[in-house]
């Protein structure tokens, strides 16, 4: 997925839009380029590297212009050099195009257009788009007309931003499968992937529907369906609360955002009462429930399965977005989806509720982005409400997700509430007093290349979810998996020195994989406990608070959540960029 950002004013636009880009950089970040219109030309500026680094070799805060766009990447077709960043210009500079998405015809369209004449400076799909745009356009001589023309001979999924030489007081926006967003100042409009991108300059923002085309102009904004007739849209007002993206004094966002839990996980529990008993009515009243979820918002899922099947006895599945559609033959109009995603925009999960929505069933989401696709398309939504998250590995999101899936096993079960807010906050301010004995254990451990992470019942999920982390931000090969599937295949892994993370909350299944974990010591293998109580096995102690149902898991994955990011500081990786990976993947 990429960044997008692109806006008119009646301000120089440059340092606004590299502004912008920075909020939007965990979207991709391998390069980044900005372009603004000034002076009857298109002026662009763009290399490999981070926004920062393109401002400072390149000075594009500088830019003249009232007009530009801005783009950060992150490469799906084309290595990651110079000439594969954005914005890419036609033949003849008269358009700028910025993309999000995958064009899946892109190299019958590319054939055409070199036997036509068209010289080509990149390897990327999104070039196509300028040169089949800059046809249009010598036709039609309208932007607007050009780009409407110009994008029916696309396939595939995008948000495409486009900029004319000869017009250089509009901005072209087109949406399809890809998430894409007006900003709408007194005296300035915006286009951008995400409302963090303008959120400081305006709360007022239009979402664009699948198959919409945008025209702004310094003083408003029309919104076409694809066959150019105009479409009436909402303006929503955002939260303010969403400009707060700063660092404040903390080394990286991941570690802010871990802080941040004993707020965020109280905000989770915020919900309208009338919104979770339809969400409870509509899984008690289903004959199937289909949970589906991405990364960690699966293991969230697999938490809430947990709680619905064992304490409701309430029949479901989790099926891996992805895995969506090859399993899910059994889902009709008696069905529920529950869809889990941060984001709200990733590419698997949509075509996984689009394929439910064609069988008739009926989508329950939990989501942080209340103005994401996700929301707008399901027939209810519960928000996670933890704010923006910055960085890439989820956090706050993932602690937020279980605490609402509480939220809504409690419902189906007839209850008021998990807990005291107040009480559950403080346990989650208890547990990251872990941190300093957390940031010992890395630097003891951080020359090992293999962890193992393991638990017992639905702590499973929480040992998937500190293997992945560790993964995501470390680099470090990670297992998570139930403690009594060691003896099938992995215990021929350990050796000696070989980290084992073993979740042993006190209670029922304490006893069980404490014996897994002596078994473990026995063969050389380096225990480390996350538990409320100590035992002769631990090599290592991480003690959190005691809690029963479904706060355990939360006070559990803290821990884990520090372990990777200090692991990730200890070998010297950026935790709020790892490489490889985006926020949310927005192309399947």
């Amino acid at each position: 997925m990429c960044g997008i950002i692109a806006g008119i004013s009646g301000e120089e636009i440059a340092p606004i839009i590299v502004e912008g880009l920075k909020r939007v950089e965990y979207r991709g970040y391998d390069s980044a380029g900005v372009a603004t219109a000034h002076d009857g030309k298109i002026e662009v500026r763009k290399d490999v590297g981070r926004v920062a680094e393109l401002d400072s070799k390149y000075k594009v805060s500088g830019m003249k212009g009232k007009t530009g766009m801005a783009h950060t990447r992150w490469a799906t077709h084309g290595g990651v050099t110079r000439a594969n960043a954005h914005p890419h210009l036609s033949c003849d500079g008269e358009v700028a195009v910025i993309h999000n998405g995958i064009i899946e015809n892109y190299l019958g369209l590319k054939e055409e257009l070199v036997k036509e004449g068209h010289v080509f400076k990149s390897e990327t799909d999104t070039e196509v788009i300028a040169h089949v745009v800059e046809d249009s356009y010598k036709k039609l001589g309208d932007p607007l007309k050009a780009v409407l023309k110009g994008i029916k001979e696309l396939k595939g999924q995008y948000a495409l931003v486009f900029m004319f030489r000869d017009h250089p007081k509009v901005l072209i926006g087109a949406r399809n499968d890809a998430p894409l967003v007006i900003g709408a100042g007194a005296r300035e409009r915006f286009l951008a992937s995400d409302v963090l991108a303008f959120i400081s300059r305006t709360d007022r923002a239009v979402f664009l529907d699948n198959k919409e085309v945008a025209e702004l102009t310094q003083d408003g904004f029309r919104v076409f369906n694809m066959r150019g007739v105009e479409v009436k849209k909402k303006v929503t007002q955002l939260a303010w609360e969403l400009s707060d993206v700063s660092k404040l004094d903390y080394a990286h966002y991941t570690l802010k955002e871990i802080h941040e839990q004993p707020k965020t996980v109280v905000r989770a529990m915020m919900q309208e009462p009338e919104k979770l008993a339809a969400f409870a009515k509509a899984i008690r009243g289903a004959k199937s429930v289909v949970l589906t979820a991405s990364g960690s918002s699966y293991h969230a899922a697999l938490l809430l399965k947990d709680r619905l099947s064992r304490e409701a006895r309430v029949r479901c599945e989790v099926i891996i977005a992805g895995e969506f559609e090859e399993q899910a033959h059994f889902v009709d109009k008696d069905t529920v989806i529950v869809a889990f995603s941060q984001s709200g925009e990733t590419a698997d999960l949509l075509n996984a509720i689009h394929a439910g929505r064609k069988s008739g069933a009926k989508i329950l989401a939990v989501v942080n982005a209340a103005g994401s696709s996700l929301a707008r398309e399901s027939d209810a939504a519960l928000l996670l409400n933890c704010g923006p998250e910055v960085g890439v590995a989820a956090t706050k999101s993932f602690t937020a997700m279980v605490m609402v899936g509480n939220m809504i096993a409690d419902a189906v079960l007839g209850r008021d509430s998990i807990g005291d807010p107040k009480k559950v906050s403080a346990m989650v301010r208890k547990t990251l007093e872990c941190e300093e004995a957390i940031r010992r254990i890395a630097r003891d451990l951080s020359d090992r290349t293999d962890f193992y992470f393991i638990a017992r019942g639905a702590n499973y999920a929480v040992a998937q979810e500190g293997a992945l982390k560790l993964k995501e931000l470390s680099y470090i090969h990670a297992e998570g998996m139930p403690a009594s599937e060691l003896k099938h295949g992995t215990l021929a892994l350990i050796e000696k020195g070989t980290p084992v993370v073993v979740i042993a909350q006190s209670g029922e299944g304490f006893d069980s994989v404490i014996s897994n974990a002596m078994e473990l010591q026995a063969r050389g293998a380096e225990i480390i406990g996350v538990s409320g109580k100590e035992h002769p096995v631990f090599k290592h102690l991480i003690r959190i608070p005691d809690a029963g149902g479904g706060v355990a898991p939360i006070l559990e994955v803290i821990p884990l959540q520090l372990l990777a990011y200090f692991m990730a500081t200890e070998l010297l990786n950026d935790p709020d960029y790892p490489r490889n990976l985006a926020k949310s993947v927005t192309v399947r």
